[in-house]
Formats: structure tokens, C-alpha cells, sequence
């Protein structure tokens, strides 16, 4: 019985390393996300607050 304990020990450890592979892989998306994402929303509220017909030109 007490050789059955290495085995229950090594499988959390090689659980959290694909944990920890996961959560980078997300974190890398969702930092590449916000990167993309925040140029974007800034160009376009700059292009809907700088339109020509909402100042009244047109």
C-alpha cells in the first residue's frame, strides 16, 4: 500500500502542467485580443466623432 502514494502525488503535478500550459494559451489570446481590439474601438470612435454628416457640414 505504501508504493500506491508516489503514483496518486505525480498525477496532480502532471495535471497542473497542463494547467499551466492552458492558462498561458489563454492569457496569450486574450492579451493578442485586447491587443487588436483596443487600436480598433479607438479608430472607430474616433471616425463616428469626427464623422462630417454628425457635425453638421453636409
Amino acid at each position: 500500500m505504501g508504493d500506491a502514494v508516489p503514483t496518486v502525488l505525480a498525477l496532480p503535478k502532471h495535471i497542473l502542467d497542463i494547467w499551466i500550459i492552458v492558462l498561458i494559451i489563454l492569457a496569450t489570446i486574450i492579451v493578442m485580443t485586447i491587443l487588436v481590439l483596443c487600436p480598433a474601438t479607438a479608430v472607430i470612435i474616433y471616425r463616428v466623432r469626427t464623422h462630417p454628416i454628425r457635425n453638421g457640414v453636409v
